[in-house]
């Protein structure tokens, strides 16, 4: 088993706190600069125009971190790795000694819902090509403006679905341009160390999967990140943990070739990516 363990005591700290509430919250003020950014981010999404989740609902998905699926109305596989999203959590949990809570809810949200206004992250994927209708884009564009943040995964790894991102992120981010999130890049250096040093995408062995993120910017911050590099199948299990095999068989055998040490990257680099993602 390989501990996830943060660089300092008092940046465990920062972490926690800014990790995403799925309901509005209060916060002392905070020490940190980018503390106070995770904190804004979590509250401007969320305004108030969605009623709120009742009773066990509410305390169960406070303060954890969460991540929503989304159901596009173009004909698509959106429900495809159902353990992807929920074994990432576990993987969260078990590296970080169970300091980072998560909420699991594997239901697909309508991307025109006002429920993605409670979300802080939502998460498409899709084997398939795609094509937002009006009445989604206007949804996400208002998202995005609000501190929401994107996720896009390509189930194929630089597939059809890859080939549909651009005319879709000019569609809710007009005029952004997608930029490779690259470690050598200074904007992108939290990316690769907000939890501890990264040195890079992770090698798979097939180039296929071994593509930078890319982000389109949104009011100066990345709010659409874009993988090529199907990283749900490398969450994804097809049997479950045991304690001395902590990562469970992957789904897909060929993502083994490397032996578990691949998808182990692939866990860290995407805990990495989460943390990111909740503080920029």
């Amino acid at each position: 088993m390989i501990t996830l363990r943060l660089m300092d005591k008092g940046l465990f700290a920062a972490v926690s706190a800014t990790i995403l509430l799925a309901v509005p919250f209060t916060c002392a003020a905070a020490d940190s600069g980018w503390l106070n950014k995770g904190v804004s981010k979590a509250l401007s999404v969320y305004d108030g125009s969605t009623k709120m989740a009742k009773g066990d609902d509410l305390i169960d998905r406070r303060g954890k971190v969460t991540i929503r699926r989304l159901i596009p109305k173009c004909p698509s596989d959106w429900g495809n790795d159902p353990t992807a999203l929920p074994y990432l959590f576990y993987q969260l949990s078990l590296r970080t000694d169970g300091q980072f809570p998560s909420y699991v809810d594997n239901a697909g949200l309508e991307i025109t819902s006002p429920e993605i206004f409670n979300y802080p992250i939502i998460y498409f994927t899709s084997h398939f090509p795609f094509s937002f209708t009006d009445e989604e884009v206007e949804n996400l564009k208002k998202y995005l403006e609000r501190g929401g943040t994107l996720w896009l995964d390509d189930c194929t790894g630089c597939g059809p679905f890859m080939d549909s991102v651009p005319q879709n992120v000019q569609r809710i981010a007009p005029g952004s341009e997608m930029k490779q999130m690259l470690r050598t890049t200074p904007e992108f250096f939290d990316l690769y160390n907000m939890v501890y040093p990264f040195d890079g995408v992770p090698q798979v062995g097939k180039e296929q999967f071994c593509r930078p993120l890319q982000a389109a910017y949104v009011r100066g911050r990345p709010a659409i990140i874009f993988s090529p590099n199907d990283y749900g199948c490398f969450w994804e299990i097809s049997t479950p943990p045991t304690a001395l095999n902590p990562m469970g068989e992957g789904a897909h055998g060929y993502l083994d070739e490397g032996g578990f040490r691949v998808r182990d990257l692939v866990y860290q680099f995407s805990i990495n990516w989460l943390m990111y993602t909740l503080t920029h």
